[in-house]
């Protein structure tokens, strides 16, 4: 499952599923806590992904944490984008109940701990600070884990109780300022990878990158080993949180130049900054529910 902060229900495969091939799918008649609700569902990520199905009642567990009569969501259809992905087969959402599309009407994390489950409502999550550090990372229910974090952690407050929304200021490049004026809300998003940024800021981030290049085919590509060890500093809520530039750089793009990888940093119109993996790899990042607050510290090498 897909711990994701850029989306609010939990769902995975469930039969009969024909777009679901290579998953593993669920057997309502393989659980005795199952109750049907039977209520058609269904949504549209930002990447143009979808999936749709009907709702049921079943109880979820989260490492020794249970949740009885937990809302899920049961796919009985994905979209090639889902299909192919071999890395996981459904997604467990830990944004607000206002973005739900199954019905939920309170979080799992909430319900955890008016139950007793966890000893907060907060979740404590690390993606590993570095690109080779896949498959370590790691998430808490109820607390967080001072063994993958720096120095004190820093919250900022939600600005709308839907996604993890904070206000954004900018970004600043070694001490250059660079501003938006037609965006100033960013959401904090483990589900996606990249940071998501408006062309006008995008264009002007990698202007800042001696050999970066765009392309209709490829997108951003930058030197894969940048000349410049510039800082990049996203300013969220009126606080700084700076980025390594070298961090910010993907993946070669091509064998045809090897010289170019893809970058971290994407252009899109969207209505929000798309605070993704890219950013969050930097950081232990912390979703307190009860104070509707982000809260961010360095992560752990």
């Amino acid at each position: 499952m897909n711990l994701d902060t850029g989306s609010a229900d939990i769902w995975f495969p469930s039969e009969p599923c024909p777009t679901c091939v290579g998953h593993k799918l669920f057997h309502p008649t393989d659980s005795s806590t199952f109750t049907p609700i039977n209520q058609t569902w269904a949504l549209r990520y930002g990447d143009g992904s979808s999936v749709s199905g009907v709702t049921a009642k079943d109880a979820v567990h989260v490492g020794n944490a249970t949740q009885p009569d937990q809302i899920i969501g049961l796919a009985n259809y994905v979209t090639t984008d889902f299909a192919n992905d071999k890395f996981m087969d459904g997604i467990f959402g830990l944004a607000w109940p206002s973005l739900s599309y199954t019905g939920q009407k309170t979080t799992i994390v909430e319900s955890l701990y008016a139950a007793g489950e966890i000893d907060e409502p907060i979740v404590g999550v690390f993606l590993g600070r570095v690109r080779d550090a896949q498959g370590k990372g790691e998430a808490v229910f109820g607390g967080v884990n001072p063994d993958h974090f720096t120095g004190e952690i820093r919250y900022i407050p939600v600005t709308e109780k839907k996604y993890w929304q904070v206000s954004f200021g900018g970004i600043d490049i070694d001490g250059s300022s660079i501003l938006t004026l037609n965006t100033s809300q960013a959401i904090i998003d483990t589900g996606t990878t990249l940071t998501v940024l408006p062309p006008t800021l995008a264009q002007a981030f990698h202007a800042s990158i001696p050999g970066a290049q765009y392309s209709k085919m490829y997108g951003w590509r930058v030197p894969c080993h940048p000349s410049t060890n510039a800082t990049i500093t996203f300013i969220l809520g009126g606080e700084k949180f700076p980025v390594p530039l070298a961090d910010m750089v993907r993946e070669r793009s091509s064998s045809d130049d090897p010289s170019l990888c893809f970058s971290g940093v994407v252009q899109a119109n969207s209505p929000l900054v798309i605070m993704g993996d890219t950013f969050l790899r930097n950081y232990y990042s912390v979703y307190d529910y009860k104070n509707a607050r982000v809260g961010f510290a360095p992560s752990k090498a």
